[in-house]
């Protein structure tokens, strides 16, 4: 099973997203968007998982959510990762919040190091809203990131994380959840 552990978006907040995904469809850019129902905050990717490990994810899921408290995250600012001559991702940032997703993560990838070992680096918490294809049409891709990139969406809480499975398709991933956590 592909697996990984994230923060859900609120349906105000998609709705949010959807709008700002408008501005940078206009340009006729070659990015695959995520659809809405995608969206979502990663705190921890796992990759290929034996189902035999689910049980201990899941107590390791009940017991890291006892240790932190719901909070409220801020969405703001559009960027990309790569460079300005390859654009790979388009994401949008999250503000306040940040040091309760990297402290959760971090927690994370302590508990659940023998999956994915030597993967956490700095995490940089975002919200993939689109790949980047092709360089068609860079440069006014460019510049409409530039005109979004103070753009803010808001505020939304926190108070689950959940256990998602992805299955990929040739039309894209299907994420599914397999298990909500409440955070205490």
């Amino acid at each position: 099973m592909r697996l990984f552990i994230a923060i859900d978006l609120t349906d105000e907040m998609r709705k949010k997203i959807i709008e700002i995904k408008k501005k940078l469809t206009s340009g006729e850019f070659d990015v695959k968007f995520v659809e809405p129902e995608n969206l979502h905050i990663t705190l921890k990717f796992l990759g290929d998982v034996e189902e035999d490990k689910i049980g201990y994810i899941y107590s390791v899921l009940e017991n890291v959510s006892k240790k932190f408290k719901g909070f409220n995250v801020e969405i703001k600012g559009l960027g990309y990762f790569g460079s300005s001559k390859f654009i790979r991702v388009i994401w949008l940032g999250i503000e306040k919040g940040c040091s309760e997703i990297v402290s959760i993560s971090e927690q994370l990838e302590k508990e659940l190091g023998f999956l994915r070992k030597n993967e956490f680096k700095t995490h940089s918490p975002h919200i993939t809203i689109g790949r980047v294809k092709s360089g068609r049409n860079k440069d006014k891709l460019l510049r409409c990131i530039e005109e979004l990139k103070d753009v803010n969406l808001g505020e939304m809480n926190v108070n689950v994380i959940k256990l998602k499975e992805s299955i990929l398709t040739k039309k894209g991933p299907i994420y599914s959840d397999l298990k909500s956590f409440k955070l205490s």
